[in-house]
């Protein structure tokens, strides 16, 4: 048997009405042992002030099979239920020897706050509230047959118990809105990184490769052994494209990690620079400091802001040179990029998707980001420093 599995609507209100039907019969079955054991019997009319009679009534017994039946009906007509009981508890003081009509109206109230706005919900509780006071208070009782004893003491009784069900229902269904929002927003950092991956992986082949066709498109008549270098290079940089499609989409179908390549790092940027030298753009890279040990996850956003980078001087710069500088600092990793090209300035607020790509994986780190024109010179810099402090 599977207990984590949900309930089924059937096993649900068989569930609802057993629980509704227990606790209505609590307050009840206390009507059994509400008169003292000794030789002398005891007016429990008089010496005790709220419902306890002689035991229980057959009213008392109609209010817990009202609860069994009001309970499942509660989930699909939350109001009617709840004005259907409320009514049948006003008309049921001085009928009955126990608060169970007012159980039955709590347990009523448990659904509204799932089912209505909060506004609406807590305009109910204080219907709820009011006719409960107004009927055991006596206001409403004098003309009837059989006045029910009420008073201050049945009043606060009767409001505990309603404002208990209201409150036990708000809690749960917090609690539910809390998990969905949590969820949604994991859905939407999934996504996120899912849209991330995807367009470092391909926008960095599909540069490349637009780099290298129309190379060999312009030198294959004239410098067919050049052509065929570029050649060359488009099916390299696309079987490895499709090699980390293939891996992320398998994870995306099973939802494990266990067939997924390895996530690239810092060390790995030879890729990076044998790819865009045969796009014709030469990468100088220059590590500074003592290399460290770092969190793959940082290390994987590192390699894909350098990649990125290198990638928008081979398709945007219009120049055959970049230099990327690695620091390793001790308080912090700071990667550089900058090329002396037509420079520019960032699409739109955020620079486009892949300088928007990269602002979010520094800031997931807690990093500084910054995209631009060159302090000196001309040319576009891009640089990155992830706080060790943070990362670690």
């Amino acid at each position: 048997m599977d207990l984590h599995r949900p309930l089924g609507p059937r096993a649900r209100a068989v569930a609802d009405a057993a629980v509704a039907a227990a606790l209505t019969a609590l307050p009840v079955l206390s009507l059994w042992n509400a008169a003292p054991r000794g030789p002398h019997p005891v007016d429990l009319a008089q010496a005790a002030p709220v419902w306890f009679g002689s035991g229980p009534r057959p009213a008392d017994l109609v209010a817990v099979a009202l609860a069994a039946l009001a309970a499942p009906l509660a989930r699909r007509r939350p109001v009617a239920v709840l004005l259907a009981v409320l009514g049948a508890a006003a008309l049921s003081v001085g009928t009955v020897a126990s608060p169970a009509p007012w159980v039955v109206v709590a347990v009523a109230l448990h659904r509204v706050p799932g089912a209505l706005p909060r506004r609406r919900s807590g305009q109910l509780l204080a219907l709820a509230l009011s006719v409960a006071a107004l009927s055991l208070s006596g206001l409403l009782g004098r003309g009837w047959p059989h006045p029910g004893s009420g008073g201050p003491g049945a009043v606060v009784m009767a409001c505990l118990f309603l404002a208990t069900g209201w409150t036990a229902g708000w809690a749960v269904d917090e609690r539910r809105r809390r998990r969905t929002e949590h969820a949604a927003a994991r859905e939407r950092e999934e996504r996120l990184l899912i849209a991330r991956e995807l367009h470092d992986v391909v926008a960095h082949s599909l540069g490349v490769i637009a780099v290298q066709a129309g190379v060999a498109n312009h030198v294959a008549a004239e410098q067919p052994e050049q052509a065929r270098l570029a050649l060359a290079s488009i099916e390299e940089t696309s079987r490895t494209a499709l090699n980390e499609m293939r891996a992320l989409l398998g994870v995306l179908r099973t939802g494990a990690d266990g067939e997924r390549l390895p996530a690239p790092r810092l060390a790995d940027l030879d890729g990076v620079v044998r790819r865009a030298a045969a796009a014709g753009v030469r990468v100088d890279v220059q590590l500074l400091g003592e290399r460290v040990p770092l969190p793959p996850g940082l290390e994987l956003a590192g390699y894909r802001v350098v990649q990125e980078a290198v990638t928008n001087v081979v398709r945007h710069a219009g120049t055959g040179r970049c230099r990327v500088r690695v620091d390793y600092r001790p308080d912090a990793l700071e990667l550089t990029v900058t090329d002396e090209g037509r420079g520019g300035t960032p699409s739109g607020p955020g620079g486009g998707h892949g300088l928007a790509g990269m602002r979010e994986r520094v800031a997931v780190h807690g990093g500084e980001f910054r995209a631009g024109r060159r302090r000196t010179g001309r040319g576009f810099e891009v640089s990155a420093v992830f706080p060790l402090a943070v990362a670690g």
